[in-house]
């Protein structure tokens, strides 16, 4: 009964080589949103579209919409093309719509509702979590690999093919041992014709040029410690914001437990990521420092722009900053590592 029922159940899901970055363009995109979105209503006093006329036009329909455009992507195209416009259109859409989430719960409609950063932060936690939990749990499989290049294949054979998108396929393969089909496919995109990539390859050839530009700068030996630093200067600014908020008597309970916790999070994190730079090594030590930067940027800065939108896009540039760091220096590191 129970090998039936997993059977029944089992999805035969071929996990796709670049999901770490396709989600965190989600995620890093849906986040911006809501504290842009917040941040221009308060400096524009709330406006409502529509005027007198008696209509409103929430900002949660361009979201809705915005996330059909994604959907309609993902299912009308075929190949990897399309899934960089749709991650980051996707993104974008659901920050405007979990944003409003405040008026789907309570029955005044109230948008300011002071829980809404607390149910913000448990659904991009568990998003976050989940993506990751199940990415390391299970390490990519060399039929997932040539899989992933057979897909990459397709816009060879359609003739639209970035030569870097090549090469990377490629090299996944050279990974791979005896897997049926991995020669027929390394055979194939050695002879397909490539072309100047196209804008949902240019958007992610954006992010390649932005991670080599981390990736230089995250290689230095200087570094681990300049990370450090700028980890607790983070900290040290919430902190000197949640306190100037205390004091002007701003904040409401949630948002002060919340940036409490997420800050202790992180400084938890550094720390201990600084002590294990010393007697782990340098790839301990970042783990820990993503894991600080993370923590800032799902919990910290989610409940910091409750009570102040200012601060809290501040913070987020600091830890987009950082996030960009921390993940060129480990994605270098296992670079180095696979390398026979």
């Amino acid at each position: 009964m129970t090998s039936r029922l997993r059977t029944l159940f089992h999805l035969d899901l071929v996990r796709s080589a670049k999901a770490v970055q396709h989600l965190t363009t989600f995620v890093v995109a849906a986040i911006s949103t809501i504290l842009i979105t917040r941040l221009f209503l308060a400096l524009s006093g709330y406006p409502q579209i529509g005027g007198d006329t008696g209509l409103h036009v929430a900002h949660v329909l361009p979201g809705g919409l915005l996330m059909l455009v994604a959907i309609w992507l993902q299912l009308s195209c075929i190949g990897p093309g399309p899934r960089p416009v749709a991650a980051l259109a996707g993104g974008v859409g659901f920050g405007l719509f979990i944003d409003e989430v405040g008026k789907f719960v309570t029955s005044d409609n109230d948008y300011f509702f002071e829980p809404s950063a607390a149910i913000m932060y448990v659904v991009f936690t568990g998003f976050v979590v989940g993506a990751h939990f199940w990415r390391r749990r299970v390490p990519p499989a060399d039929d997932e690999r040539v899989a992933n290049a057979a897909h990459v294949l397709v816009d060879g054979l359609a003739g639209r093919l970035s030569e870097h998108r090549r090469a990377e396929a490629l090299h996944s393969l050279d990974k791979v041992g005896d897997v049926p089909g991995a020669a027929q496919v390394h055979e194939l995109l050695r002879t397909v014709p490539t072309r100047e990539p196209a804008v949902p390859q240019r958007l992610e050839g954006v992010w390649q040029h932005v991670a080599e530009g981390f990736g230089r700068v995250s290689s230095s030996r200087f570094a681990l410690p300049v990370m450090g630093f700028l980890l607790f200067t983070q900290i040290a600014w919430a902190l000197v914001v949640l306190v100037s908020l205390l004091v002007s008597r701003t904040p409401h309970g949630v948002s002060v437990a919340g940036v409490l916790l997420g800050t202790a999070a992180s400084l938890v994190f550094t720390t201990t990521g600084l002590w294990q730079g010393r007697r782990r090594g340098r790839r301990a030590a970042v783990e820990s420092f993503q894991r600080s930067v993370l923590t800032s940027l799902l919990l910290t800065q989610v409940f910091l722009f409750a009570a102040s939108q200012f601060a809290a896009t501040a913070g987020l540039v600091g830890d987009l900053v950082l996030l960009g760091l921390v993940n060129a220096d480990l994605a270098r590191m296992r670079r180095e590592h696979a390398v026979p």
